[in-house]
């Protein structure tokens, strides 16, 4: 969730989240730049988002959903990747979370969601594509009906092992990959697990 002010891109940009109120102006090219490795039920989903003729990144978008952002981070010495337990729907999940207002790009959006949840910043990029898209359905809570999170996924690797404070999950770690079957994580976690992998290989 977005902070009222925050130092998150990069490690270095300071912005008001009320300052702006546009949200990313990339999602459609980053989307259709993207070529599906598995997940191409999720990518035909994001095309049908992107056809609406609305944004479809504010969370207020129930039909069929919004688009959401996330990484898929390395530890420094590309042996493990950070997850986050998601309290709500107590799973181990990669960082990631809603799109803002003040997101002017998809990778702010992902820079800024890891930033908040594990205090993991001055992230490097690790290629030019999305590494994962994964559309699945949220179910109904409270005011809001049934809809489908359309997850953006980008690449990374962290300068350093350091995570927290930990103020939005119940917790955040390095899991080495060879030891994740042991999180119960689920496929869209391990494709884009995978996605990263073949990145660090080069």
């Amino acid at each position: 969730m977005a902070q009222e002010r925050s130092n998150l891109v990069g490690g270095s940009t300071m912005y008001d989240v009320n300052q702006r109120a546009r949200g990313p102006t990339d999602i459609d090219l980053t989307v259709r730049a993207y070529r599906p490795d598995g997940d191409r039920h999720s990518y035909g989903v994001a095309l049908d988002a992107l056809d609406s003729g609305r944004a479809m990144w504010p969370r207020s978008e129930f039909d069929p959903g919004h688009f959401t952002a996330s990484g898929f981070v390395a530890s420094p010495d590309a042996e493990a990747v950070l997850l986050i337990h998601h309290g709500k729907l107590d799973r181990w999940l990669q960082p990631g979370g809603h799109i803002e207002a003040c997101d002017d790009l998809v990778e702010d959006a992902v820079r800024r969601e890891v930033f908040e949840e594990t205090g993991v910043g001055d992230l490097q990029r690790l290629g030019s594509s999305l590494v994962r898209i994964d559309a699945h359905i949220i179910p109904e809570r409270g005011s809001e009906p049934e809809h489908t999170h359309i997850d953006l996924a980008m690449g990374f690797i962290a300068p350093s092992d350091a995570i927290g404070p930990l103020d939005e999950v119940k917790d955040a770690r390095w899991v080495r990959f060879e030891d994740l079957n042991a999180y119960d994580v689920d496929t869209g976690v391990l494709g884009g697990v995978d996605a990263l992998r073949r990145l660090l290989a080069g």
